[in-house]
């Protein structure tokens, strides 16, 4: 998302988050649903662009853990809804045209989920760093 839009969308949900406390004044505040989903998704892209949770959440109007809190929920029903078991991710061997590999070396290659890069493996290698990082 472009950064006036963001921009936009961070106005509106700290506008309408300032008016739900303000009914609730005194009270313990429940933020709704369609809300929270929005300011959710909102979150999400802000990480995304490499955000940390405590300016979002100054931003927003609400408190850190809270926001975090709701990120960790999405995080777990994502999972559950997607049938993995928690721990557990869904991976995929593809061929990889970067790799040159030479006629009697047969070298692995490990791409993390986070995006790091382990180059010129062994299998045995391979078997160890993926038996330590579980």
């Amino acid at each position: 998302m472009d950064e006036d839009r963001l921009g936009a969308i961070c106005s509106e949900l700290a506008a309408r988050v300032a008016d739900e406390l303000r009914k609730d004044l005194g009270k313990k505040w429940r933020c709704p649903r369609d809300l929270r989903t929005r300011i959710v998704g909102y979150a999400v892209a802000c990480r995304e662009d490499g955000e940390t949770l405590g300016a979002i959440s100054a931003r927003l109007g609400l408190i850190e853990s809270t926001l975090a809190r709701w990120l960790r929920k999405r995080k777990k029903r994502t999972r559950v809804d997607s049938g993995l078991e928690p721990g557990f991710r869904s991976v995929a061997i593809v061929p990889c045209d970067e790799v040159q590999r030479s006629a009697g070396s047969h070298q692995l290659r490990l791409i993390t989920a986070d995006g790091h890069i382990v180059e010129g493996l062994d299998l045995q290698s391979a078997a160890y760093l993926l038996k330590a990082i579980g």
